[in-house]
């Protein structure tokens, strides 16, 4: 081989190595190009969701959350970014729960509205039957007017039972965001039936 070939061989082998230079630096340029929009587009996002959770806060008249300083990023951005991308797929999903939250009751939000009521009305109506109870068994005289007195109050403590669970309804089931004009579900004969049936027990307890 002449020097003039050997001239020529050692300037392909460098042309070649040249464009594999080439091709490599663009396509870590592209990388970091990708890298970049990707990092872009989750700042976006995260701004958006900051925006909607003080949005949210605010309808709440609740304070908004604190936020920290952003830790510098240390390592590799790829792995960065897609721990950061899992945060952020958390915290729409939390912040999706909270939405939930916020147009439901405050005491048992996952409880449907006759459940909840159910249990208010209950508990009353458990206080109610230790009160008749208790009056039942006080010592009566055959006076007309004990025997008036002692029925005003038997049938007195379930129509006050009813009224308070009917306040109470109206408290623990008014959520922190809704339609204020909407009127709230107080299944008014659920409560008659568990407040007006005390009297029943406390007959039943009374005699048995």
């Amino acid at each position: 081989m002449s020097a003039f070939d050997d001239y020529l061989a050692q300037l392909r082998r460098l042309d070649e190595t040249r464009r594999g230079a080439d091709e490599a630096a663009a396509r870590t340029a592209t990388a970091t190009e990708s890298l970049g929009q990707r990092a872009a587009r989750l700042g976006e996002q995260a701004a958006a969701q900051r925006e909607a959770i003080d949005a949210l806060a605010r309808a709440a008249r609740v304070a908004p959350p604190q936020r920290g300083a952003e830790p510098p990023m240390s390592g590799d951005p790829a792995t960065e970014l897609g721990a950061a991308e899992a945060d952020l797929e958390a915290s729409r999903a939390a912040l999706e729960e909270a939405r939930y939250l916020a147009h439901r009751p405050p005491w048992l939000p996952r409880w449907r509205s006759d459940e909840r009521n159910g249990l208010i009305y209950g508990l009353f109506a458990l206080a109610c039957v230790a009160v008749q109870l208790v009056v039942l068994r006080l010592p009566r005289s055959d006076d007309l007017t004990a025997a008036i007195l002692l029925g005003a109050i038997l049938i007195a403590a379930p129509l006050a039972a009813f009224g308070l669970g009917w306040l109470t309804i109206g408290v623990a089931a008014r959520p922190k965001i809704g339609d204020e004009e909407k009127r709230l579900e107080r299944n008014f004969r659920l409560g008659l039936v568990i407040c007006g049936s005390t009297m029943i027990v406390a007959c039943m307890g009374f005699f048995s």
